[in-house]
């Protein structure tokens, strides 16, 4: 196998030479792409993460597949070993990765980097066009969360670009975004789509812009998002009090994630949120909660339940740490500044505490307990448009996807 030589251009490593091994062995590929790796940087530390995945999709290979890797092979073995689509964000991410490294490079010759962590900004030759064109999204009233997924779908739709030999826009051509579109396969359907829709978009704009002399948007293909997503995990109201029960509310962390805990389950609020609250957030003489969704900018304002009250009351008392931050809810580690995690692992350790069962192939989060309410309002014959309401959706259309319940039932409440 040849392996590609690489140089330094304008941050970005460039191949030449490149040749695809559809082919070869997984074994060989695997051999190819460490070397490749470490002549690009990555740590050892990361190699060796990546090949620990490598390991078992070799033996899955060769036992499945005579050895070989394909996109079929590789979303089995994903499946089996991990209760995970490949290409969809959850606890397999990691492996996602690895797998994706292995397809990139038999197919295109090449290892994208995590753009969105391993680079700050955009080269020279792009910079201007891309930031402009991120900046149009947010006058036009897009959300901060959105144009942040766009930056870093524009960082690997960059490094493509100067990989495949185009410093300029204008040089672009119809095959060269076919080209890129292939180096999607293996995401979701709806990662695979929004970027192509992204494309579009930028391509409209660079026309407008002079940066072009044509748009391609309408010559792209079409993907539609498909309906074989994996159904949410939704916990019946007897297991949401197991759960909120699991919590340890003596010591002082356990009585924030309580409060925490309680207003996404009672109110079905977003995370992002709730990390965000502040002290005037809420009306205590009318028990009210009042916010802008971070992901949406949209005004929320809704009742605020005795038992959540009660236990923000308790974590400010007895379990908030000294600190200045204006938010609620901060870290319990120096400098106790605000929330960012997700609170993902969290949430499965209670889940597991409260001897609560969920499939293998259902992610579980906090987004758990926004389907969990939605489904049990719908189940007690609350209108659609008033759960999208309550769930700060702009459309109950949104809110559909928040649903698992009976084809009958959401057929009715669909008018």
């Amino acid at each position: 196998m040849d392996h590609p030589i690489t140089i330094k251009y304008g941050g970005f490593y460039t191949m030449k030479e490149t040749k695809s091994t559809p082919a070869a062995g997984i074994r060989e590929l695997v051999t190819a792409v460490k070397a490749q790796m470490s002549g690009l940087g990555y740590s050892q530390y990361t190699i060796d993460r990546m090949d620990a995945v490598w390991k078992n999709l070799a033996s899955y290979c060769e036992e499945h597949n005579d050895g070989l890797l394909t996109a079929e092979s590789a979303r089995g073995f994903v499946w089996d070993l991990y209760g995970a689509v490949l290409g969809e964000k959850d606890a397999s991410q990691n492996v996602n990765r690895a797998v994706h490294i292995l397809l990139d490079f038999q197919q295109f010759g090449m290892i994208f980097k995590q753009s969105h962590m391993t680079l700050k900004s955009f080269s020279d030759a792009f910079s201007p066009l891309f930031e402009g064109f991120l900046e149009k999204q947010r006058k036009d009233g897009f959300a901060e969360g959105s144009v942040r997924t766009w930056r870093s779908r524009l960082f690997r739709f960059e490094y493509f670009l100067a990989n495949s030999g185009i410093d300029r826009f204008s040089q672009i051509e119809l095959h060269h975004l076919n080209a890129y579109i292939e180096t999607l396969a293996g995401f979701s359907s709806g990662t695979v789509g929004g970027t192509i829709k992204l494309l579009g978009r930028l391509s409209d704009y660079a026309l407008a812009n002079g940066w072009h002399s044509r748009s391609f948007s309408g010559s792209l293909p079409d993907v539609r998002r498909t309906h074989s997503y994996r159904l949410p995990t939704v916990f019946t109201p007897e297991e949401v009090e197991r759960i909120l029960a699991s919590v340890d509310r003596d010591n002082a962390q356990g009585k924030r994630n309580y409060a925490v805990f309680l207003l996404v389950a009672r109110l079905g609020l977003r995370i992002s949120d709730v990390r965000l609250l502040r002290f005037d957030s809420i009306d205590w003489q009318n028990r009210r909660i009042s916010i802008t969704q971070k992901k949406t900018g949209v005004p929320l304002e809704l009742p605020l339940p005795d038992d959540a009250g009660w236990a923000i009351i308790d974590y400010l008392k007895h379990g908030r740490p000294e600190t200045d931050c204006g938010y609620i809810f901060v870290r319990h580690t120096a400098p106790f500044d605000a929330l960012k995690n997700s609170f993902r692992e969290t949430v499965v350790k209670a889940v597991q505490k409260a001897g609560v069962k969920v499939p293998a192939d259902k992610p579980v989060g906090m987004h758990s307990f926004r389907h969990s309410i939605a489904t049990a309002m719908l189940s007690n014959g609350v209108k659609l448009t008033e759960i999208a309401q309550t769930l700060g959706h702009t459309t109950p259309e949104s809110t559909q996807t928040y649903i698992s319940t009976d084809t009958e039932l959401l057929r009715q409440c669909a008018l």
